[in-house]
């Protein structure tokens, strides 16, 4: 299934080419991986890639008591 945005590897920052089994964007090399979790800094709960207008963003499980976002290129690991 082809995306229709442009988005970013949750993991490396390249070109998503597909979604894991978490629905999150990831390139070939990262396909197989296990989902990336992430803990909101302000409330402790998980966020989930969502997306938006303008693609996809780390949103806090919490919204909308909790209304942290991240771009992903924002968490991406420094390898």
């Amino acid at each position: 299934m082809p995306e229709t945005k442009m988005s970013k590897c949750v993991f490396c920052g390249e070109s998503a080419t597909k979604k894991n089994s978490a629905g999150q964007p990831v390139c070939n090399e990262h396909k197989d991986d296990d989902p990336k979790e992430v803990a909101c800094p302000e409330c402790g709960m998980p966020m989930k890639i969502k997306e938006g207008r303008y693609g996809f963003f780390w949103g806090c499980e919490g919204y909308p008591q909790c209304e942290e976002t991240f771009q992903v290129e924002a968490l991406i690991d420094d390898e």
